[in-house]
């Protein structure tokens, strides 16, 4: 899901210490400028973010506590994959982003 996905970028963007700008979630999830509008707008108006005056993104309490539910999948998705299944761990981000999805 895309919201999740954005949710997720910017919620690891701030972990990183690193501000989170539409420029940033185009580079991370390889979409364009223009895409990253729209997306954002979107969730803006669905009250997930908010654009503060210099530009960067802020989570709003509704936005984080999705990201927060998003990452645990994440996490989850990741130890299942390891401990249960027996992935090596540098192989399991890309399969845990699909299966967090559907947790």
């Amino acid at each position: 899901d895309t919201t999740e996905m954005y949710l997720r970028t910017i919620y690891d963007l701030e972990e990183e210490g690193v501000v989170p700008l539409r420029a940033r979630i185009a580079e991370r999830l390889e979409q364009s400028g223009p895409t990253v509008s729209q997306t954002v707008a979107r969730m803006e108006r669905d009250g997930l973010l908010m654009v503060a005056g210099d530009r960067h993104l802020e989570l709003t309490d509704k936005g984080r506590d999705l990201a927060i539910s998003v990452m645990r999948k994440h996490r989850l998705a990741e130890r299942l994959l390891v401990d249960v299944i027996g992935l090596k761990w540098e192989d399991v981000h890309a399969e845990a982003c699909r299966w967090e999805h559907v947790m």
